[in-house]
């Protein structure tokens, strides 16, 4: 049997595990995804949005903007009516708890509300799809997925790990 083993492997020893197909041999396969600097990279050859495409981006910022108010609305007034109602312990604790998790999503909606009033200032200004930090243009589909973004993806990136290695020293 093992001459039979040694002339399917052209009569080499234990050689070429790359193609015995054992599993042993799979290791290197399974590496790591290759994370790039900025995928707006492709954006590059267009440093300029063009007005399509501010415009397209102008209506998506007002309407998340206008869904962003009514959710504030409607979350500031579902907060006033659970603090009035009465009950017992554990009544009042699920209360707390929602209005607990209805002051955080509001406070994060305030917050991106911030953001778009933010970047349709910049918009009326000239200065919208440029990175805060680099000066350099935001890529399109970056703008497409988060239209008040103020970084590039690379700059963002870089001080996401700054805070990451400075917030733990």
């Amino acid at each position: 049997m093992n001459n039979r083993e040694g002339a399917s492997r052209d009569g080499t020893s234990p050689a070429r595990p790359e193609t015995s197909g054992s599993a042993t041999t799979a290791a290197p396969i399974p590496r790591p995804p290759v994370r790039r600097a900025a995928p707006d990279t492709d954006d590059s050859d267009l440093p300029e949005l063009t007005q399509e495409q501010l415009d397209e981006l102008r209506q998506a910022l007002e309407e998340r903007r206008a869904s962003l108010v009514a959710n504030i609305d409607e979350r500031q007034h579902a907060e006033r009516d659970v603090s009035r109602e009465v009950g017992d312990e554990m009544d009042e604790a699920n209360a707390e708890g929602a209005t607990s998790l209805t002051s955080k999503l509001l406070e994060r909606d305030v917050r991106v509300l911030a953001e778009i009033d933010r970047a349709l200032a910049k918009m009326k200004e000239g200065s919208y799809g440029m990175c805060e930090g680099t000066g350099e243009p935001i890529g399109y589909r970056r703008l497409k997925l988060r239209p008040w973004a103020r970084y590039s993806v690379a700059y963002q990136e870089q001080i996401e790990r700054e805070e990451r290695t400075g917030g733990g020293a």
